[in-house]
């Protein structure tokens, strides 16, 4: 477990007020939906290039090549998804609310109340065990503590997780598909009628739109090699923020800036902002979710001299290193693993 003990624990109620100050005083805070216009007008024009080449393939066998760049459209979409749902985009929380229902439920065939539930309780508690649902729960375990009760199919998956992380990623699409309808049926749910239909519209448009413009055979194998690209994309672009950082315990207290901070991890570059969706700005993005995604590299050395001000760790790094961090460390955990079972 990477334990905090060493690091600054103490809560100081007035920093995180006094950096939101200076955040705010440079209008970083502020929604820019005009920023949002020239990416999502790029998106349409790489979907109707999509299309075309799907009526145009003949039948060849090579329009499987089409799921590649069709995976990285859904995922740019998966990431205006997020923002919308952050508040983002647009100016008034109800018509983010609406966009993002769309991005999420027709376009991507997600359940937008799921999606936001599972990540609203992450945003609070980063990297907590028994809380945060991105560590709880799965066959890859993020610190030692995770892997004593671990039993069955995931015990095994935890010996070689290091390795096992990239077809794992290929299937954790298909779980929010699986989870997302489920979630359908839950009481609560805000709009559940809504949502449901967004859904069902999705997989007609969808699966229909493939098995007649290739036929049967063509349209469900694009349909699952373009599904399981999407899961190593949008779960390799999620991987590096929280993997190898601090872990806490239930019960172990810390502040809010700190436990934002010392639980993420930023990547460095501007190729990686448009390809990660600026989620490798992920420590700005946890201390200020509704800033939108374009003002995030500007706060960003705000807030490293900021904490470097106060003695707190601010982990930065490449994109490379960022993914060997993320190995080295599921490996660490596996040996722990296979340690005890020797």
């Amino acid at each position: 477990m990477t334990t905090v003990a060493s690091l600054r624990t103490e809560p100081r109620v007035d920093d995180y007020a006094c950096l939101k100050r200076l955040i705010a005083g440079k209008g970083l805070l502020e929604r820019r939906p005009s920023r949002y216009v020239l990416p999502t007008v790029g998106l349409m024009v790489l979907l109707a290039a999509l299309v075309a080449g799907l009526r145009a393939s003949g039948g060849s066998w090579w329009v499987l090549s089409l799921a590649a760049p069709a995976a990285f459209l859904f995922g740019q979409v998966g990431f205006l998804a997020h923002d919308a749902a952050h508040n983002q985009v647009l100016r008034s929380s109800g018509r983010n609310y609406v966009l993002s229902l769309l991005f999420f439920n027709l376009f991507l065939g997600g359940s937008r109340g799921w999606w936001v539930d599972k990540h609203n309780i992450h945003h609070a508690q980063p990297n907590r065990l028994g809380v945060d649902p991105d560590i709880e729960g799965g066959v890859i375990a993020t610190c030692e503590e995770q892997v004593v009760g671990a039993r069955g199919i995931a015990r095994v998956v935890m010996r070689h997780q290091a390795r096992a992380i990239g077809p794992l990623l290929s299937l954790g699409i298909l779980q929010i598909h699986i989870y997302s309808v489920g979630f359908l049926f839950r009481r609560g749910l805000r709009n559940a009628g809504a949502e449901a239909g967004l859904l069902l519209l999705h997989y007609v448009v969808y699966l229909g739109g493939l098995i007649v413009l290739l036929g049967v055979g063509r349209g469900l194998l694009f349909a699952l090699l373009h599904q399981l690209l999407l899961g190593v994309y949008l779960g390799g672009s999620f991987l590096p923020n929280h993997i190898g950082m601090a872990v806490l315990g239930p019960g172990e207290q810390m502040g809010f800036l700190d436990r934002q901070v010392l639980t993420s991890r930023n990547i460095r570059g501007r190729a990686a902002d448009v390809l990660l969706g600026a989620l490798s700005c992920q420590i700005e993005h946890h201390l200020f979710p509704a800033m939108p995604r374009c003002h995030l590299r500007k706060a960003a050395p705000i807030v490293r001299q900021f904490c470097r001000e106060r003695g707190i760790l601010y982990r930065e790094t490449g994109v490379i290193e960022a993914y060997l961090d993320v190995y080295r460390h599921l490996e660490r955990v596996s040996r722990h693993l296979r340690w005890r079972e020797a």
